[in-house]
């Protein structure tokens, strides 16, 4: 199969790959900055540490189920399609969120909010793969995706500002405008390239194998599998930090809500710089290493992880050390987005990254319903969260381990393409 010559990155293209990074920082500066928001949710409607935890559950157990079928969808509707439906609904189930006056009705809209959002990952992944070569890729995958982070780090701060001066549900529909003017941004702004149209209207002439096949094909290369499960290493780990950081701060450590918005924020700016750095990293030091990039971020987030649980949660820290220790930790959890992405979009034709991408957020994501209600039940069970961080970077440990030799077994499986059928290297 004949791929698309692209040497350089033209002025155009970085601008395609800002233009893109936007729907992240729309959608996270919703979801984050709630979640930032939840000490006064959890104020407001008096919930334990594990009705919290549920939140997180219910916005991925949609996104488990739709994550393979939203991948098809982008791989449909293209870029701009994909990304101006996923950014519009989710910034209309927002301000849902904003007046809704029971919790449990927060929990069937981030359900919703979660089907929403499962459009955009796709989206902005087959971006990125058309638009970029793969000596740049990691790279340009880290700095779009660390648009999540420029989002949550928005959310993180400003909202809990405003929903302490205005109410969170105030500060909530703020947030949901927000929205939707990056919406009419990203339709406005958006112009795919003349050359990939006349290419997406050749490809949708094409015959195609059913969905079916194509998950087949993809579940026999068992490289593949095993890179899928560091998507759990992440899942669990950005799921149960962002979901219970600011409640960790404010009812362990003794913080302000202010000061816990500030540290789920800087959580996100270590994330910004994080995707990027290990992107560049890994195509420099490791010399497009996946695998090794891969191990690395998943021995040092089980580090950090344990970190807090044997020291920071123990040891009385001046705010400031709070501050780098956050930066930290979204260095390094948030970072691993952009190597695993790219991992698996590297091991298919560009017209199946759709498919390829929402497979892989099935590992992720399943682990985001599982992880958070359990890391707040263990905090409850113990009444601090010093025992859910140590069980966190043990089980992160271990799946690192398992994965680099797992990985290692099957390295010469490493390539497939979808309309060739496998090729062993």
């Amino acid at each position: 199969m004949k791929t698309r010559k692209n040497t350089n990155k033209t002025p155009k293209t970085w601008l395609l790959l800002m233009v893109i990074s936007t729907a992240y920082i729309a959608v996270f500066a919703n979801v984050q900055g709630f979640k930032a928001l939840l000490p006064l949710v959890q104020e407001e409607f008096m919930l334990n540490r594990t009705q919290v935890g549920l939140y997180s559950s219910f916005y991925f157990l949609s996104t488990v189920f739709i994550a393979i079928f939203s991948g098809r969808i982008a791989d449909y509707l293209g870029t701009k399609k994909g990304l101006v439906l996923g950014v519009g609904l989710v910034s209309i189930l927002i301000m849902l969120h904003s007046v809704s006056p029971l919790f449990s009705i927060i929990l069937v809209l981030a359900f919703f909010t979660g089907t929403a959002f499962s459009m955009i990952t796709p989206a902005v992944n087959k971006g990125i793969i058309e638009l970029t070569t793969p000596a740049e890729r990691s790279l340009s995958m880290g700095i779009v995706h660390g648009g999540g982070g420029l989002g949550g780090v928005l959310g993180a701060v400003m909202l809990p500002f405003l929903g302490e001066i205005f109410g969170w549900r105030t500060a909530l529909f703020m947030g949901s405008i927000f929205a939707l003017l990056i919406t009419t941004f990203i339709f406005k702004f958006y112009h795919q390239p003349s050359s990939l149209d006349a290419e997406d209207n050749v490809k949708r002439n094409l015959p195609r194998t059913s969905l079916k096949e194509d998950l087949l094909r993809l579940l026999k290369n068992r490289y593949l599998l095993s890179v899928f499960s560091m998507g759990i290493i992440f899942g669990m780990s950005i799921s149960s930090v962002t979901g219970h950081y600011t409640l960790y701060l404010t009812r362990d450590l003794e913080t302000t809500a202010t000061f816990a918005g500030l540290g789920l924020g800087i959580f996100h700016v270590g994330g910004i710089l994080g995707q990027p750095f290990w992107g560049y990293f890994n195509e420099r030091a490791l010399k497009g290493d996946r695998r090794k990039g891969l191990f690395l971020l998943g021995f040092l987030i089980s580090t950090l992880a344990l970190f807090y649980g044997l020291v920071v949660s123990r040891l009385s820290f001046p705010p400031y050390a709070l501050v780098l220790f956050s930066f930290l930790l979204g260095f390094c959890i948030l970072g691993v987005i952009a190597i695993y992405f790219t991992a698996i979009s590297e091991l298919v034709s560009k017209e199946y990254i759709g498919v390829v991408t929402g497979l892989a957020l099935i590992f992720p994501r399943a682990s985001t319903v599982i992880a958070p209600p359990l890391f707040g039940l263990i905090a409850d069970y113990s009444e601090a969260y010093t025992n859910s961080w140590i069980i966190l970077g043990i089980t992160a440990f271990l799946l690192s381990i398992g994965f680099f030799y797992y990985s290692g077994k099957y390295q010469f499986q490493k390539s497939l393409n979808l309309d060739q059928g496998f090729e062993e290297k």
